[in-house]
């Protein structure tokens, strides 16, 4: 009996032992928490099914047109999980009134080696022919025809989220590695990491997939004496340190409406440390900041006239922006300093997506804007007052999927049928 007792006892100090280094190890952030915190993430991210649906928020599906004769020409290119595809990532191309004109469906599994259960379409990019870039964040990119041919992969750089397509013919997309340790690196902000973290890169592929260049994002920042920036904003030590979302460069014919900047230069979001920033791919010097304009920002565009236009998430810790008012567009001109609210205005519905969300400036003067947690892609004019709004199908009475991206294209009915597939 009493050798039992003191079995017990001797079991529970143990335990006690055990659970007190624990929170010892994780309160100080000693070795190996950090390793055992990403084997934890890396495994929850095999097993369980990525979700990417959202409370319904919008009463109706499909397109509503407030005034047609003020909406942008073309087609829209839309990514999300649709019906038609069994809930899984995929595309449409539609017209004005919600007619789809094309679609395309493929199945990653048959592209790539992924166990994820429902990989989703992030970042994506429409040829004139029909073909489209493809990119399965963290899995791989891939060009695919209009009729469904896989014409190359990438995937050795776990590309994700946007994908960017220069004059030159060129693709800019977000990259990322694993980062164990230092391994002979020096950079300041590296000492001060605790690892292993997923470095983000940014990465300029070839036309046909073959990677040119692979530019380390904390080389970069370390090279421009940024450290301090970093080490103010940085929420994490290990893992996801920056979440870069978007490489954009500046073309070669906007390049002079840019005085402190040259052509391929390229714009870049950092959503965690609430950051954008140009920097020359060349020397990796950055030539202009931003960490004070923006929470959890997406998806920084080269606007002409000195002009960087930004989809600021806002992010309030709300699931509605009560706090701050809903995620809004802004203007940053960063040779004169200026700053300016491009939507929403007094005319505006409301509009928040904490994550994800895209924008794009339209020839006419109108934004297409996606409403990435809403399933909604809303088009307003020059006045913020709406002029067109697609909602996606519901996936049940309580739920839609998100939708990454809604793009307007010069492409018609016409061209789509030229394209011909069976």
């Amino acid at each position: 009996m009493f050798d039992r007792f003191a079995a017990w006892i001797s079991g529970a100090a143990l335990l006690i032992l055990v659970f007190s280094a624990g929170l010892g190890f994780a309160y100080w952030d000693l070795p190996p928490n950090s390793q055992f915190q990403w084997a934890v993430r890396q495994l929850k991210s095999l097993v369980e099914e990525p979700s990417r649906l959202m409370p319904v928020k919008y009463d109706y599906a499909g397109v509503r047109i407030h005034d047609r004769e003020a909406v942008a020409p073309g087609t829209t290119f839309i990514t999300s999980h649709f019906p038609e595809f069994g809930w899984h990532g995929g595309a449409r191309l539609i017209d004005v009134d919600g007619n789809v004109l094309h679609s395309w469906g493929p199945d990653p599994k048959e592209i790539f080696d992924t166990r994820i259960k429902y990989p989703y379409m992030h970042g994506s990019y429409l040829y004139p022919n029909g073909d489209i870039l493809a990119n399965y964040s963290f899995i791989g990119l891939a060009r695919i025809s209009a009729c469904g041919e896989v014409l190359w992969t990438h995937s050795d750089l776990r590309p994700h989220h946007s994908v960017s397509v220069a004059s030159d013919g060129t693709i800019w997309v977000s990259g990322n590695r694993r980062l164990d340790g230092r391994k002979g690196r020096d950079e300041k902000i590296v000492s001060a990491l605790s690892f292993p973290v997923h470095e983000d890169l940014f990465v300029q592929l070839s036309p046909d997939g073959e990677v040119l260049r692979s530019i380390s994002s904390i080389e970069a920042l370390d090279r421009s004496g940024l450290q301090e920036v970093v080490m103010r904003s940085i929420k994490r030590r290990d893992g996801d340190i920056f979440h870069l979302n978007d490489v954009e460069p500046l073309s070669p014919e906007m390049a002079d409406e840019y005085p402190l900047f040259e052509a391929g230069d390229i714009v870049v979001s950092m959503r965690d440390i609430h950051m954008v920033a140009v920097l020359d791919p060349d020397t990796l010097q950055v030539k202009w900041h931003s960490n004070s304009d923006t929470l959890f920002q997406h998806d920084p565009d080269f606007i002409g006239d000195g002009w960087i236009g930004i989809f600021d998430n806002r992010f309030d810790r709300t699931e509605n922006g009560s706090i701050l008012g809903g995620t809004r567009i802004i203007a940053v001109r960063p040779h004169t300093g200026e700053r300016k609210v491009l939507f929403p205005t007094e005319a505006s519905p409301p509009f928040y997506t904490k994550w994800s969300g895209k924008w794009q400036q339209l020839p006419n003067g109108n934004m297409l804007l996606t409403e990435a947690r809403a399933g909604h892609a809303l088009e307003v004019d020059r006045n913020g007052k709406p002029v067109w709004e697609w909602t996606i199908e519901k996936y049940d009475e309580k739920q839609v999927p998100e939708v990454m991206e809604a793009t307007r294209y010069p492409y018609t009915a016409e061209d789509v049928a030229a394209w011909k597939c069976p």
